[in-house]
């Protein structure tokens, strides 16, 4: 794409409450914003101290970290050091001239509304949710009122809304928003990236990455798993059941704990695995509607997916035929899954080139790119 002459709209600042290292979705947006000609700069909170310096590209995007330590999921501990990073945030907003802030989940959203209420040139407010704040708000006291407070400010102060999927329009159409301000852009990886067929060889080698919590189906696949021959399982990432997946892989030749991973050490470790789960649990309405970023990985690679009943990733799976919908209660049923796809080798290539074929046509970052160059287009054009 070809870059444009700097102009009024060009400054984007997104602000990120992570150290924008390992979210994917924030940097492919901030790539993409680079090569249609914006100058975009990333606001983020390094809270695990996991950095030491900002970063700059050659494209020009430029991320400058608020580097002090915070936990997760303890709000009361939390809470006075997100204040901090609004502040923060604020102060580059006020001599920065932005002409968009582009807020990176609900916990970003104050600073981005303050920053356009406030005399800073009343920038351009872009909202963009990677999940419902009702999940992203769980751990905080009056969440109901909080969430009700967060949803009200988008729907009245900002000019866009980024969602995941079409679930996430019809969801927040059915709370009052303008349909006309939503854009689906879905974590997807570029063509580039992908590849066009699978051919695996014996066995069948799973990977497991993210979240080491039960929700996310670890325990379900340590379960399933137990005792398959020809079947490894390899799990990277860390959280509550860190411990279980250490013990039963200090026990298990066919269990791999990889710990944490960068991008950089995961991506060759997800390019080989024959298949990429995401069972995450139908629980709560976040879970049921989202579309995971490893599903589109999955199928970029040519990769079947395992996927839960009930939710919007099964609806994806059976309508492209590109892996296979388990009940997500049912380790049985996931261990039938998981051995279909290991002794039935028609099966695994005939939903191999599905998801391929599914990514090329209608889940490519590309697709997703035009859609937000598009929708900043139409932000920067006279109202």
């Amino acid at each position: 794409m070809k870059a444009r002459s700097s102009r009024r709209g060009d400054r984007v600042f997104m602000l990120l409450s992570n150290p924008a290292t390992f979210d994917q979705r924030p940097l492919k947006e901030a790539h993409s914003l680079a090569r249609g000609g914006w100058k975009v700069t990333i606001l983020a909170w390094d809270r695990e101290l996991e950095t030491k310096s900002d970063s700059a590209f050659a494209d020009g995007v430029v991320i400058k970290r608020m580097r002090v330590g915070a936990g997760h999921g303890t709000p009361f501990l939390t809470v006075p050091k997100l204040l901090l990073f609004y502040l923060w945030c604020l102060a580059h907003l006020v001599f920065s001239g932005a002409d968009v802030v582009h807020c990176h989940d609900v916990d970003t959203l104050p600073a981005g509304y303050a920053a356009k209420s406030a005399s800073l040139g009343r920038p351009r407010l872009v909202y963009d949710m990677h999940d419902l704040p009702e999940a992203f708000l769980r751990f905080f006291p009056l969440t109901r009122a909080t969430q009700a407070v967060a949803l009200s400010t988008a729907r009245a102060a900002a000019d866009a809304v980024l969602v995941v999927n079409d679930r996430f329009v019809t969801h927040l159409k059915g709370l009052g928003f303008d349909e006309a301000r939503l854009e689906v852009i879905m974590n997807a990886p570029p063509i580039g990236e992908g590849r066009r067929s699978r051919r695996r060889g014996d066995g069948l080698a799973v990977l497991y990455y993210g979240n080491l919590g039960e929700e996310r189906g670890v325990k379900l696949l340590l379960e399933a798993v137990d005792g398959l021959a020809g079947v490894t399982l390899k799990l990277a990432g860390r959280g509550d059941l860190e411990g279980m997946v250490r013990e039963r892989a200090a026990k298990d030749p066919a269990v791999k704990f990889l710990g944490w991973l960068g991008m950089r050490d995961l991506e060759p470790e997800i390019r080989k695995a024959d298949l990429i789960p995401s069972l995450y649990e139908p629980k709560t309405r976040n879970a049921r509607i989202a579309t995971p970023g490893k599903l589109l990985t999955a199928m970029s690679l040519s990769v079947p997916s395992l996927v839960p009943s009930g939710s919007y990733q099964a609806e994806i799976v059976e309508r492209f035929g590109c892996g296979l919908v388990v009940d997500w209660r049912s380790a049985s049923e996931v261990r039938d899954a998981i051995r279909r796809l290991a002794e039935d080798r028609a099966l695994y290539d005939r939903l191999s080139a599905a998801s391929y074929g599914a990514f090329a046509s209608s889940f490519s970052w590309e697709v997703m790119e035009a859609r937000l160059t598009g929708l900043y287009r139409r932000l920067a054009a006279p109202s």
